[in-house]
């Protein structure tokens, strides 16, 4: 795979919103979905725990009462806009951590903010004590831009890719990256942004699209080590709107879920696989907080052998099934092989288990790595001392592969 221009990555929409309060018809239509009818207005501009049906689902107030909370783990969102500033979010430890300027259009505002929310809201967040970055994207279809400097980075990929992004999250110690968004982008860069993450044992989370079709090439769940997530409702069913593919991991509940309407400021309802995501995110979060002995490899193995399908299968609409937070807490991963189960997703996913390694042991041409500060080129290839778009340190014939006994 050679170097890919870049893509802008799409904010997955969201489905079946409905408006408290004045109409959202605008932000609705704009998103392509039906408007439901208009519930009573609602008296004041919060939101409580008990209108997110997720945390009862999952006990999440059980889990706070025991103390998981997800102290000492840091997630990153990738995702719209999340403004601090709605009630639920006050006292969070959040950091906007954007890599140039973006500014969001009120939908992605919306969309952002209500991802960091699941996650962090002190509320009904489902890891209310991790420490949350956010990273912006634009989602040009939704009327975001990118300031000048965001272009033209390295190897025509701008500081608002996907590559770069992700990659500068985990340069900000990020350990656990959510991304409820939607991209075709392919490439080098891209593969060695994803072998980092399973090197360097960053746990990603992806939404799997919102379309009721296979959106396998358009998520970044179809990636080797990525959790694919998909949508159920609080019955367990999966949802008519979610969509599969071969990257799917589990799944979780996708709604219906209150937030802010940052173009009419009302509260409005939605689903989609976008909030999935990062329920799982928050569990995984809670997981890290409980077993901070096992391995990223194990807590993904723990997520694979406690899932809810029968005899723990795996299928392309829910992964291998339901995630479960109270058997993830309850259940000792350090007994778990330290294997990434997801490094082989079938059908030639990339990056492969060779060139996983091949990162690892620093022989990937550093014309292919973007803004990754943890790498450095151990290879042969001396024309790459004096190369100038070489920014990565070069340690010439060092790589393990080479002394290995």
């Amino acid at each position: 795979m050679g170097s890919a221009p870049m893509v802008k990555a799409t904010v997955a929409p969201c489905k079946r919103r409905r408006v408290w309060g004045a109409s959202a018809a605008a932000l609705v239509i704009a998103a392509g979905v039906t408007t439901l009818p208009a519930a009573p207005a609602q008296a004041d501009n919060t939101i409580t725990a008990a209108d997110q049906p997720y945390f009862a689902y999952y006990h999440l107030d059980q889990a706070r009462a025991k103390g998981y909370t997800g102290k000492g783990v840091t997630i990153a969102i990738v995702d719209g806009e999340a403004d601090a500033s709605v009630p639920e979010l006050n006292g969070v430890d959040i950091h906007n951590k954007s890599t140039c300027e973006v500014t969001s259009s009120a939908s992605s505002k919306t969309h952002g903010t209500a991802v960091a929310s699941i996650l962090v809201s002190s509320v009904y967040g489902v890891a209310p004590e991790s420490s949350l970055l956010t990273y912006q994207i634009p989602a040009t279809s939704r009327g975001d831009s990118a300031s000048p400097a965001c272009a033209g980075a390295q190897n025509g990929l701008s500081k608002v890719s996907i590559p770069w992004v992700l990659n500068q999250a985990m340069n900000d110690g990020a350990q656990i990256v959510n991304f409820s968004a939607s991209s075709s982008l392919q490439g080098d860069e891209l593969k060695w942004t994803v072998a980092r993450a399973m090197t360097k044992g960053v746990i990603i989370t992806a939404s799997a699209g919102n379309e009721a079709t296979d959106e396998n090439a358009t998520s970044l769940s179809q990636w080797s080590g990525v959790v694919g997530v998909t949508a159920i409702g609080i019955d367990g069913n999966r949802q008519d709107y979610s969509s599969w593919g071969q990257g799917v991991s589990t799944t979780a509940v996708g709604g219906p879920v209150k937030m802010h309407d940052f173009a009419t400021n009302q509260i409005v309802e939605s689903s989609g696989t976008s909030f999935s995501s990062p329920i799982v995110a928050g569990v995984l979060a809670l997981a890290r907080q409980k077993w901070p002995s096992a391995t990223s490899n194990q807590l993904l193995q723990l997520l694979v052998k406690t899932g809810l399908n029968p005899d723990h299968t795996w299928n392309q609409y829910t992964g291998y099934g339901g995630i479960d937070p109270g058997a993830i807490l309850n259940t000792d991963p350090t007994t778990l092989p330290d294997v990434n189960p997801l490094a082989d997703k079938g059908n030639g996913s990339s990056p492969t288990p060779d060139e996983v390694q091949q990162y690892a042991d620093g022989v990937v041409s550093p014309l292919q790595i973007v803004n990754d500060n943890s790498y450095a080129y151990r290879g042969f290839d001396e024309s790459l001392i004096t190369d100038p778009l070489v920014t990565v340190p070069t340690h010439l014939g060092t790589s393990p592969r080479y002394h290995a006994k």
